[in-house]
């Protein structure tokens, strides 16, 4: 299940692996009208993701929307969940009025650039972000509603 996180995932989310953030940050992404945090739970309702996003620090005219970081626990089939996460969050997206979302990633990481053009996005630009070559794909946002996730 995938939902609007609350206060009281904080510490669950705290535990995903590579998450940098801290208490406070979380706290913060609750209470802005403009960055969103989702989780994605399992059927036991432990938490496996989380997803941030949203709008606030776009440089570009052409992006509305921006994710800045999908993360997950190291479980069985965290690729599979990646991928759920980023369907729904283009989804919740677009149902919150945004229509084209941009998202970053290291020029050297071949897995998530694959990630990202399999899911529909398209490699725009590049840019330098603390002495790391990064590149851009953008997506056209779409009603996803009626879609079905097929991965």
């Amino acid at each position: 299940m995938y939902r609007r996180a609350s206060k009281a995932d904080i510490d669950e989310i705290l535990k995903i692996p590579n998450l940098n953030k801290s208490k406070d940050e979380l706290e913060r992404y609750l209470s802005k009208g403009y960055q969103y945090l989702y989780v994605y739970e399992k059927e036991n309702n432990s938490i496996v993701g989380a997803s941030f996003f949203g709008a606030d620090d776009i440089d570009d005219d052409d992006y509305d929307s921006e994710v800045y970081g999908i993360y997950t626990r190291n479980v069985k089939d965290k690729d599979i969940i990646n991928a759920e996460i980023l369907f729904d969050t283009k989804k919740e997206l677009f149902n919150l009025g945004y229509r084209n979302l941009i998202i970053w990633c290291d020029e050297k990481n071949e897995k998530k650039k694959k990630y990202l053009q399999s899911s529909g996005g398209i490699e725009s630009r590049k840019r330098e972000n603390n002495g790391k070559i990064e590149v851009a794909y953008t997506y056209d946002l779409v009603d996803l509603s009626d879609m079905t996730k097929d991965i």
